[in-house]
């Protein structure tokens, strides 16, 4: 635990050496007087620099950190990804015509398969898709959010925003990095890939308006944070893996999400001016959520009917009911989320993917090279 030093006659030095520079720890003295160790600190670090401040604390004044304080002062779920990640390994020459585009074959990855190690990633292989589907996802939420952090009337919602918005794209990216996406392809898969080789889900669409955004920021950060979960239930398989700890932050970050998200669920929800406008914007997110986890169809034949719904894999099923669960516990009005899976489908997200990608490509295309290096 931090602890109040003992040895009185030891003195801690700060000295600033210019103006515009910051007031540095240089050393520590021993002096029998205040006054006479700031004389003796002068002394033996301003001999050779002209000092601009010149600040000297008696140790015995200070709470300082044990060595045992190390739990205590690492951050629990901060991670690297939380420095600014603006596409900047892959600048290249967007004066030429870019390729034509084609309609995505099923399960198409943008020209991106060889940039990746397929055997890296989060835990059981059937998971992967479903990673990869909310990526897109959180990608186009952060965005979104991005246009909700200049309300100077309320700040400290506006930085909440901020930072959500923030963790969402640099989820999307470190998840990507999990799964063996090198710097390059993750910038290519969000910022080269045209609409219709995306597939977000339905709820996307529907990010255009404040009551939306709350509801679908709910339905994507309990979905982030139930797959998260089930990836960690599935390595147990997998002691010490590296990646589980990422894994866990992501799932952390996300339930803090949630819990930002419910509260405005609940006041939206309460405030007579926006209770109708909410209600209705909920029923439409949640309805459009069944294919939050991207379950494929069951091939048809071997006695299935050809009206059957969609099936999917067992861990999609699972995954939805803990979705359901997690939605709706709001304390908000209700969820019309669907009893099951149902599929995604490519190219769909609507204006709302569409501003997400042209204000990306707008950035990259209109800074000076080099201006991000």
């Amino acid at each position: 635990m931090p602890h109040i030093p003992t040895d009185s006659d030891v003195y801690e030095v700060f000295a600033q050496s210019g103006h515009g520079t910051a007031l540095n720890h240089v050393g520590s003295i021993v002096s029998p007087r205040p006054d006479a160790a700031w004389h003796l600190a002068k002394e033996t670090y301003g001999r050779r620099d002209d000092l601009v401040k010149l600040w000297v604390v008696r140790r015995t004044d200070m709470i300082v950190s044990s060595a045992g304080d190390r739990d205590l002062l690492a951050a629990k779920t901060r991670m690297p990804y939380r420095q600014p990640g603006f596409p900047t390994a892959r600048r290249r020459d967007r004066s030429a015509a870019p390729p034509a585009v084609t309609a995505p074959p099923e399960r198409r990855d943008s020209g991106l398969s060889e940039r990746r190690d397929d055997t890296r990633g989060t835990g059981e292989p059937e998971l992967r898709d479903l990673w990869l589907a909310l990526t897109d996802d959180l990608f186009v939420l952060g965005n979104r959010l991005g246009e909700h952090i200049v309300d100077y009337i309320d700040l400290e919602e506006a930085l909440a925003v901020g930072s959500i918005g923030q963790e969402a794209l640099a989820h999307a990216g470190t998840i990507l990095v999990l799964y063996g996406f090198d710097q390059p392809a993750v910038d290519a898969r969000f910022f080269d890939r045209a609409q219709a080789q995306w597939q977000v889900s339905r709820v996307v669409e529907r990010l255009t308006d404040w009551p939306s955004l709350v509801a679908g920021g709910l339905v994507i950060a309990a979905a982030v944070a139930v797959l998260a979960e089930q990836t960690a239930e599935a390595a147990e398989a997998e002691p010490g893996a590296a990646w589980l700890s990422a894994i866990s932050a992501i799932r952390d970050e996300q339930l803090v999400h949630l819990d930002h998200w419910r509260r405005w669920a609940r006041a939206l929800a309460a405030w007579p001016e926006t209770r109708t406008e909410f209600a209705r914007a909920y029923a439409e997110v949640t309805e459009c959520a069944g294919d939050m986890f991207g379950a494929r169809p069951q091939s048809q034949g071997q006695g299935v009917p050809a009206d059957a719904p969609p099936a999917g894999p067992a861990p999609a099923v699972t995954l939805h009911e803990r979705l359901a669960a997690l939605v709706g516990d709001n304390g908000g009005p209700g969820s019309r989320l669907p009893d099951g899976p149902s599929t995604r489908t490519w190219g769909v997200g609507g204006s709302a993917l569409a501003d997400s990608l042209s204000r990306g490509r707008a950035v990259r295309d209109h800074y000076a090279p080099g201006v991000f290096s």
